[in-house]
């Protein structure tokens, strides 16, 4: 039986809020803290004052993604905050690295909990003060965060189009929780499901580490402008993220696949005629759409080409990412 639409397909035009699965928070604090994950991500860190914050990705000696991380400079390093469980595998990956500097790491996971909220500015203003909204295309650059009191409880809000336009990303100590929850629920704003959670990031066309299977590379995310910086001086996995650069293609996208009113199966393949293309790793009913959507690393034969792909024998089409913008050109 076909998964129904997500429960709270309403709230997709509303005001609305969701706890989070448990994020990853490792802090790197001390002295070189800056300078030595300057030498592990794309992003540009030197630049950034306490209160600043960009993607990047973490790399191997290959150049392939070991993680795709928010990075946010605090007065003590730097907090790198990134979907569940991948504390210890980005702890051992810089261990590995250090010798001298001065540098410690210590999994913060447990201490914080991650709350979306979706809301216009007005709502925003009226509860948070100010807080430094996304822009619309997210150009390159850093985006600010600020620590604020929302409904009494200290936060550390982070302005966010991950799940699509106008989002929070809201930061609390775990013991206070059940505090925001509790106001939260009195404001009057719809609690999203899982599953709309899911939605809306798919929507998106935000990569979990699901989206990222072994020898990913960091282009074919399609974040360049906002996780990877291409003057800032050497790191680990540069030289590939250079050559790519150079060549001015990569062989795979991250694509929308979309399918009539069901939901594509994660670890379907793609095919175009009888050859494999890509594979199914994230997919939801989208509200948006009125369809099925599932995220995948697509062949860049497929997208540029005009043949048809299936998905499990039905008919399929590539969209891109993210929804909203594929529906403004395609109505353009």
């Amino acid at each position: 039986m076909n998964a129904p639409f997500p429960s709270s397909a309403s709230v997709f035009q509303n005001t609305w809020w969701a706890a989070l699965p448990r994020r990853t928070a490792l802090l790197a604090e001390g002295q070189d803290a800056v300078r030595f994950l300057d030498n592990f991500t794309t992003a540009s860190l030197a630049p950034l004052t306490p209160g600043q914050s960009t993607e990047g990705f973490f790399a191997d000696g290959r150049g392939h993604v070991i993680a795709l991380a928010r990075l946010l400079r605090t007065p003590e390093g730097i907090w790198i905050d990134a979907p569940p469980g991948l504390a210890q595998p980005l702890h051992e990956h810089l261990e590995h690295y250090h010798i001298r500097e001065d540098v410690s790491f210590r999994d913060a996971s447990s201490e914080r909990t991650a709350f979306l909220v979706r809301a216009p500015a007005e709502w925003v203003a009226a509860h948070a003060g100010p807080v430094a909204t996304v822009p619309g295309g997210r150009a390159a650059g850093s985006d600010s965060f600020t620590r604020a009191a929302l409904g009494g409880v200290d936060a550390t809000i982070l302005a966010t189009d991950w799940y699509g336009a106008g989002g929070l990303l809201v930061f609390v100590a775990t013991a206070d929780a059940e505090r925001l929850v509790a106001w939260l629920t009195a404001t009057g704003l719809l609690q999203a499901t899982a599953a709309d959670v899911d939605a809306a990031r798919i929507e998106a066309g935000s990569p979990e580490p699901a989206d990222i299977p072994p020898k990913t590379l960091p282009q074919e995310l399609g974040r360049d402008a906002r996780a990877i910086c291409f003057t800032k001086g050497c790191y680990l996995g540069q030289e590939t993220v250079a050559r790519l650069d150079a060549l001015g293609h990569v062989n795979r996208r991250l694509v929308g696949i979309v399918m009539g009113d069901v939901a594509p199966t994660v670890g379907d393949d793609i095919l175009l005629d009888t050859v494999v293309v890509g594979t199914i790793t994230s997919a939801c009913l989208s509200p948006t759409l009125g369809a099925g959507l599932g995220l995948a690393l697509v062949h860049v034969k497929a997208v540029a080409g005009t043949a048809r792909p299936t998905v499990a024998g039905a008919a399929a089409r590539i969209v891109e990412l993210p929804v909203s913008r594929a529906i403004e050109e395609k109505s353009a």
